[in-house]
């Protein structure tokens, strides 16, 4: 495992770099001039001057707040935690469901010459340094949306009130005058995982969700080890005037490089997780097959959120045999993707012969717990290559995907962990 390296690496160039962030910058150029006010209008808005429109959710309707994270529950809106496997034992992740890996806008608030913000030594958001709240362009629903946000910090005077700005129109008018300065913000990302990433845009994740929601087990015991997860704060920022949650997951994910076919915009890197299927067509049938009100008969999810049905006898809904291809800090199998909460689905397909939890019955158990236990089981030509699902299989609503569907499944983290460096779990 290599940590991320933060010295320069001597072959590296910036000078494509500048001409792509050049390229971005000339993308919302003609959005800064659309957004300051036009002639006619009256007297233009100071700094100070936006006004607190309330919380988002006061604007929404009951269709528009299906675009949300979360599940309805008694006690108000809850993300589940969704049991599978990973690197040989029981692992868990959040789902937060459909995500786009092309990454939407956030603005971030520094002092002037404090380097100590936006992030902190590891690589967290420095809330002990950051100038109030931030500011998102898109909420879920709109078109562009994405919980993976492209950050840029925006540089404000030593008598800036903080949260006085809270739309993107005033923050462009303010940079237009050079009032503050906004730049995308870049770290020198080193070596990930052996390849070398360099001087990158950073991408972070920041879950929007609606008041009160929260993630369930959160704080309590991490499943698959001994101790207690870390709990993940809650905090709000602005969207055109209006207060939105979010959840803040760079304790757990620290920050991303852009991924390397990114071209207008950064993109999120993803991860694989492996969804395992019982084909119905063989011998002997599988029992999970002759459940029914599945759309298609011929084969099954080994998944309880899949089949609708309670296969562990658990009163949950929430167990499957899907194995995750890396947690964070980790990475077991030589050639695959390192750990982020933006996944990428790839089914296997495996005979009725191999134990999984719709046969054991019981969530701790399991034939396959790794990658290392899916890539073994090809390699003897017991289970099929596993290939990402498509659009046509499962569906996907957000568009830049190729075709791909990604679902964003952040995973929980001991209480004593860091995202950077990763030498300093160990």
């Amino acid at each position: 495992m290599t940590d991320h390296n933060l010295g320069i690496h001597p072959t590296a160039s910036l000078a494509n770099r500048a001409r792509r962030i050049g390229r971005r910058a000339a993308l919302l150029s003609p959005l800064l001039v659309l957004l300051i006010l036009p002639a006619g209008c009256p007297e233009e808005l100071t700094v100070g001057s936006d006004p607190d429109l309330g919380p988002i959710d006061a604007t929404l309707t009951a269709a528009e707040r299906v675009n949300w994270p979360g599940v309805d529950r008694g006690a108000g809106r809850e993300i589940p935690l969704i049991r599978g496997f990973g690197n040989g034992r029981t692992q868990s992740y959040w789902f937060l469901g459909f995500a786009s890996k092309r990454s939407a806008d956030s603005f971030w608030f520094c002092r002037e010459g404090d380097e100590t913000c936006p992030l902190d030594e590891h690589q967290r958001l420095n809330w002990d340094s950051l100038v109030g709240h931030p500011l998102f362009m898109r909420i879920p629903g709109q078109p562009g949306f994405s919980p993976f946000w492209q950050m840029w910090t925006v540089r404000v005077p030593a008598d800036f009130e903080p949260d006085s700005v809270k739309t993107v129109d005033t923050l462009h008018r303010l940079d237009l005058e050079g009032e503050i300065t906004v730049t995308p913000h870049i770290v020198d990302f080193g070596e990930v995982f052996g390849t070398y990433r360099g001087p990158q845009e950073v991408v972070l994740h920041c879950a929007l969700v609606l008041q009160g929601t929260t993630l369930a087990e959160n704080g309590g015991m991490n499943p698959g080890s001994d101790g207690l997860m870390l709990t993940m704060e809650r905090r709000f920022g602005w969207h055109e005037g209006f207060r939105v949650d979010f959840i803040d997951f760079t304790p757990s994910d620290g920050i991303f490089p852009e991924s390397a076919d990114s071209e207008s915009r950064p993109n999120m890197p993803f991860a694989k997780i492996y969804i395992h299927w019982r084909n119905c067509d063989t011998e002997p049938r599988p029992e999970i097959c002759d459940i029914p009100g599945i759309a298609d008969p011929t084969k099954r999810p080994v998944s309880e959120r899949g089949l609708g049905q309670d296969l562990t006898g658990d009163s949950d809904p929430n167990d499957t045999n899907n194995v995750i291809g890396a947690v964070p800090c980790d990475l077991q199998r030589e050639g695959e993707l390192p750990y982020s909460p933006l996944w990428q689905p790839n089914a296997v397909y495996v005979p009725p012969t191999t134990g999984l939890m719709d046969t054991y019955g019981d969530q701790a158990q399991s034939d396959i717990q790794s990658v290392n236990d899916i890539f073994a089981g090809v390699e003897a030509g017991i289970f099929t290559e596993p290939r990402p699902q498509s659009e046509d299989t499962t569906g996907n609503p957000f568009p830049g995907n190729e075709g791909t569907v990604f679902f964003n499944c952040p995973s929980p983290v001991p209480q004593d962990y860091v995202p950077y460096p990763c030498s300093d779990n160990f």
